[in-house]
């Protein structure tokens, strides 16, 4: 092989090395992907950037639509879901305005951070950062505040209330919560019975198995801890049904009255 072909063979092996890389560089993130998708879908009026410590984040933002209001909730997708998720979240950030409420659904932190372990903290700061933005968007709003979380991120939640790294709101409802771990899963009805916030906890008879694992659990530990201000609803039906939104709104603005909220 002669200098000039290695030569060219060289810069040829340079220039596509190059090319993945900036190609790398330049691939949207799942995220960002989201964000892009929800920009395409959702009213310019009810976007909205937050800023937290580590760079801002898009929420989806609706006013209440009565003469009066009572607060916000704040809604926090499961860690590979968006803020407009059909499995319940979507319904509940339109309906509740009905009801008084303004809602706050935001992006949950990039689903390749994700992870259980109690010691792998970059996902749980991220996501505790991005409560703390909303929180504070929140506030501006006057009112009460009340959080609902769906799955994993719901269980998340739960540790930061219970190792007082988030501000308790005045209600928490959890959506399928779990954490697809037997030990961890244990753990968080632990959370649940130790954290003093009034807390709904929904359920569904479909929901994966670690949903309904430690229901009964759940129900003992609360019952040990003397945890009054807690109830449990498992709902049957078929996924994405209008019928189960409707079951799933009804359960939250019933027991928000029953707490006076």
């Amino acid at each position: 092989m002669n200098k000039t072909l290695c030569q060219g063979l060289t810069w040829l092996l340079i220039a596509t090395v190059f090319q993945i890389t900036v190609a790398a560089q330049e691939a949207p993130s799942i995220q960002q992907l989201w964000q892009k998708d929800l920009q395409r879908q959702i009213l310019a009026s009810e976007l909205t950037e937050l800023t937290s410590e580590s760079g801002s984040f898009m929420a989806l933002q609706r006013q209440a639509l009565t003469s009066y209001n009572k607060g916000t909730a704040i809604l926090v997708p499961d860690w590979a879901e968006r803020p407009v998720s059909p499995d319940y979240l979507d319904t509940l950030r339109q309906r509740l305005n009905d009801y008084g409420w303004h809602t706050l659904a935001i992006m949950p932190p990039p689903p390749a951070e994700f992870s259980l372990e109690p010691d792998s903290t970059t996902y749980q700061q991220l996501l505790a950062e991005r409560m703390r933005a909303a929180m504070g968007e929140a506030q501006l709003q006057g009112g009460n505040i009340i959080v609902i979380g769906k799955g994993s991120n719901a269980a998340l939640l739960n540790r930061l209330y219970n190792t007082d790294q988030l501000e308790s709101p005045a209600a928490y409802i959890m959506l399928g919560v779990y954490l697809a771990d037997v030990t961890l899963n244990r753990e968080l009805a632990g959370y649940i019975a130790q954290q003093s916030i009034p807390t709904l906890d929904i359920s569904h008879q479909r929901d994966n198995r670690f949903v309904t694992a430690n229901l009964k659990l759940r129900q003992q530990l609360v019952q040990r801890n003397l945890k009054t201000n807690y109830r449990q609803r498992q709902l049957s039906g078929t996924f994405y049904d209008e019928d189960i939104h409707a079951w799933v709104l009804k359960e939250i603005t019933g027991w928000l009255h029953s707490l006076g909220l």
